[in-house]
């Protein structure tokens, strides 16, 4: 179908990557540092596209800047446009049987610290020419950063998911009670709802899939906390509890060697529920995987069995791999 001649001349990619930055960044002189032009040469760029679709994109506010209404809706699209470049650029490279390229992958906090590490260990020995740019954060922000095609592939808990994004369980996981050895009065490793009331509850941050998926159990389970604190990280809800700050309820696979030394101890609470949740490989929904992107696919399925307890995904011959560990 034929296209109006704006919109033809908005598919600029250097246009294009300037006003995403801009959004990203919040200005354009950030914006054009990353894309590697001159602010003044930026801002000209910025003008011929809103010529081009004959709407404002860019409001100025001293030195910060914003995309209107249009421009949010131009880059959403220019983000789907240079990620189907960057795709295009690597299957000719594939073609051209040079292994290469850059995976950019989001993590959240739980598997990017106690998950990915031994997956990553596996892609770089079998994908050596591979760069990997990874970022962790909490499981929305990995979310709306693959939504929105800064990262291609993300590693997340149960969220809910933006438009745009395909999410697959390869993982089952099961979020525990922690408390400092003493603390508590445990049978059968289970302790009633009761007997935490006293105790100050130590959360991760909004948007972290561990707490979410323990306020829904801990909810159903009728735990009322006397006191809420809200920690950014793991490591810093296993420290505090150690220190006999309170308890806290986080994956299995982030306390397993601390339990193991008697650092601490886990528990469940009487009568409720195991808390289990699966944990996803999220990807862009509107086009095919890349090469490098495959081939991470691939290796999730291949080495995540053999190294990790509770793996679900299939490998490249379409077996599970047990990995002889029990969840």
């Amino acid at each position: 179908m034929p296209f109006p001649t704006g919109i033809v001349d908005a598919l600029d990619p250097a246009r294009l990557r300037l006003l995403v930055e801009v959004e990203r960044r919040g200005s354009i002189s950030s914006a054009a540092d990353v894309c590697g032009v001159s602010q003044p040469s930026a801002t000209k760029q910025l003008k011929t596209l809103e010529a081009a679709v004959g709407e404002k994109l860019v409001e100025r506010n001293g030195r910060a800047s914003r995309l209107t209404e249009a421009g949010q809706i131009v880059a959403a699209h220019g983000a789907r446009v240079l990620d189907t470049l960057q795709g295009l650029h690597e299957e000719l490279d594939a073609l051209r049987d040079a292994e290469a390229g850059t995976l950019a992958l989001a993590a959240s906090s739980t598997s990017g610290a106690y998950v990915m590490p031994s997956i990553l260990q596996c892609f770089a020995d079998r994908h050596p020419g591979v760069d990997v740019d990874i970022a962790i954060g909490s499981s929305t922000w990995v979310a709306d950063r693959v939504a929105k095609r800064e990262y291609s592939l993300g590693i997340a808990g149960e969220v809910e998911l933006p438009p745009g994004v395909a999410a697959e369980p390869f993982l089952d996981d099961e979020l525990v009670g922690i408390a400092a050895p003493g603390h508590l009065k445990l049978r059968r490793g289970k302790a009633e709802a009761a007997q935490l009331a006293r105790w100050t509850l130590l959360v991760r941050e909004p948007g972290s899939s561990t707490r979410a998926v323990a306020e829904r159990h801990l909810a159903r389970a009728g735990y009322r906390p006397a006191n809420r604190w809200e920690l950014d990280s793991n490591e810093a809800i296993k420290r505090s509890v150690v220190a006999g700050l309170g308890i806290g309820f986080v994956s299995r696979l982030v306390v397993e060697d601390e339990i193991g030394r008697g650092e601490l101890v886990s528990f469940r609470i009487e009568g409720a529920e195991r808390m289990r949740r699966s944990i996803y490989l999220l990807r862009p929904d509107d086009r095919d995987p890349t090469p490098a992107e495959r081939a991470f696919i691939a290796t999730l399925g291949d080495c995540c069995a053999v190294s990790i307890a509770g793996c679900t995904v299939e490998g490249s011959n379409g077996k599970r791999v047990s990995s002889g560990r029990r969840a």
